[in-house]
C-alpha cells in the first residue's frame, strides 16, 4: 500500500480526530478535571525552596 491509496483519507482521519477532540474538551462532564489540572501549579503542596536548597548542599559535604 502506498500514499496513492490512503492519502486521500488523511486529511479526513485528520478532521475526525480533530473534531473528536475537541468535543470531548468542550463537553460539561470534563470542566471539573480540566479546571483542577489548570490550577495545579497554584497548589501549596509544603515544598520551602529555602529548605531544599540546604538539604541539596548537604549532599556535597564529604566527611573524612
Amino acid at each position: 500500500m502506498s500514499y496513492e491509496v490512503y492519502g486521500p483519507y488523511i486529511p479526513l482521519v485528520m478532521l475526525i480526530t480533530f473534531l473528536a477532540l475537541f468535543i470531548w474538551v468542550l463537553l460539561p462532564s470534563n470542566k471539573k478535571s480540566f479546571d483542577d489540572a489548570a490550577n495545579l501549579p497554584f497548589e501549596e503542596d509544603g515544598f520551602d525552596p529555602a529548605s531544599a536548597g540546604e538539604k541539596a548542599g548537604d549532599n556535597d559535604r564529604r566527611e573524612t
